[in-house]
């Protein structure tokens, strides 16, 4: 049996309020018609970064191996690359056309 700390109980139930809370964004009606807007990439942001997160305390939690725990992170680090990136160039094309 893996001990666990009050740390990790408190990180995973965080995080997964984080992509709870990203889900509702998403499911809102007004997030929704902004489709491509800044809100609708952060929610989409909140939660890819809540679900990777959970998965990570969840698996240093229940004592699965580092590597698969530190192997989430990668991936949430890919995925706010990309919602960066994707916020930064949408900027850059409306500037353009301004």
């Amino acid at each position: 049996m893996v001990l666990t700390s009050p740390e990790q109980i408190v990180t995973l139930v965080l995080s997964i309020f984080c992509g709870v809370l990203g889900v509702f964004l998403l499911a809102h009606e007004g997030v929704r018609k902004m489709k491509g807007g800044l809100l609708y990439r952060i929610s989409v942001g909140l939660a890819a970064i809540g679900i990777v997160f959970s998965l990570h305390a969840g698996a240093e939690l229940f004592g699965l191996d580092s590597s698969i725990a530190d192997l989430f992170l990668i991936i949430a680090l890919v995925v706010l690359f990309y919602i960066g990136y994707s916020a930064w160039l949408s900027a850059h094309q409306m500037a353009q056309h301004v």
